[in-house]
């Protein structure tokens, strides 16, 4: 069980860091902000999370991943000298950096959703096919 709680946390603290990176790379369609970034951030984590879970053959592992990801996301945004993630009280002045944050911030929750659902398709595919 230790093995698998490290390796939530490991994978959650991968997602975490590089989505945060990750998030901010966008492009613009003329003044509309096009974050791509923040996509494949939400990718890299319902990959993870889906990963853990199918890695270790529970799906709470998977779901530990997702709340760790968040959680220290949340550290991240919460910090008064944070100058990776624009919260959206400023998209007025930074419209396509505080749409990535948000898109990233509220967003992580539907790819661990995805990979848990994913997950336990496949690990109960996975159960019936070795009894």
């Amino acid at each position: 069980m230790l093995v698998s709680v490290l390796a939530a946390l490991a994978a959650g603290a991968l997602a975490a860091v590089v989505g945060s990176i990750l998030h901010a790379t966008m492009s613009y369609a003329g003044d509309t902000p096009i974050p791509w970034g923040a996509v494949l951030a939400l990718l890299l984590t319902g990959a993870l999370s889906y990963w853990t879970a199918m890695r270790r053959g529970k799906l709470w592992v998977g779901a530990l991943t997702g709340l760790s990801t968040y959680v220290m996301v949340a550290f991240i945004s919460a910090d008064a000298h944070n100058q990776m993630i624009v919260s959206a009280q400023y998209f007025e002045v930074l419209p396509g950096p505080a749409l990535a944050g948000t898109i990233w911030v509220y967003g992580i929750i539907v790819p661990v959703v995805v990979a848990i659902a994913l997950a336990s398709r496949h690990l109960r595919v996975r159960t019936r096919s070795t009894a």
